[in-house]
């Protein structure tokens, strides 16, 4: 089943999708810019914008789907040091550490986590009902992978009101893949894609919504 027919027979989560403008480290190539953590702005600019959109409830519940593990691990020691409480997690941890992590992100205890950042996991398989926040942390390569990974936040449990995904677009060349992932197209026709984006929510079931910023909406024009 497909996304748009699974929110059209209501059995996954209202989500708010924004697509907004990456940060990318001066002096390195475009891709490779986007994935380095070293610069300070960007990690500025993560917490800027996750504030900034937030999620249904006051207490976040996110997952974070970053590159690489070196990226995961260092974005997790900054953000813990700045009072984001996270985890990072890839595919060397064994089964037993995820999921007590797992736990961690929806517990209410004190020991709770806010994060987790994960690499090469948690694509599908897993259930987190109550993940409230989405975080694309890496360039789309796959609507497939895409869209798997929407899905971990779109279980519907009590007292969940809808799910925020932020998609940090950096200038890659597969953008265009984000807005056939969201509709649900697939005849990769350059006029139905430029459509689509046209579109804004017109066309997603139910209260969902797709935004797209000034900057990643003419990126992804271009990669058109």
């Amino acid at each position: 089943i497909r996304l748009k027919q699974a929110l059209e027979a209501e059995i996954l989560s209202t989500f708010h999708y924004f697509g907004i403008e990456g940060i990318e480290v001066e002096g390195y190539g475009k891709v490779e810019g986007f994935n380095e953590l070293e610069h300070e702005r960007r990690v500025d600019h993560i917490i800027e914008q996750i504030t900034k959109y937030g999620a249904d409830q006051p207490r976040i519940r996110g997952l974070m789907f970053c590159s690489r593990i070196e990226e995961a691990k260092a974005l997790s020691v900054s953000l813990n040091a700045r009072g984001v409480c996270c985890l990072a997690l890839t595919g060397s941890d064994s089964e037993d550490a995820r999921e007590e992590a797992i736990k961690r992100l929806e517990s209410d205890e004190l020991d709770s986590l806010d994060y987790l950042l994960v690499v090469d996991i948690f694509n599908e398989g897993v259930d987190i009902p109550r993940v409230n926040q989405i975080i694309m942390l890496r360039p789309t390569q796959s609507a497939i992978i895409f869209v798997q990974q929407l899905g971990r936040g779109l279980r519907k449990t009590d007292g969940k009101e809808y799910l925020t995904v932020i998609d940090f677009i950096g200038n890659y060349n597969n953008n265009f893949l984000v807005p056939i992932a969201l509709y649900g197209d697939s005849s990769y026709n350059k006029d139905t894609i430029r459509k689509l984006m046209t579109s804004g929510s017109d066309l997603i079931p139910g209260q969902s919504t797709i935004n797209f910023d000034r900057i990643t909406r003419e990126r992804i024009y271009a990669a058109i």
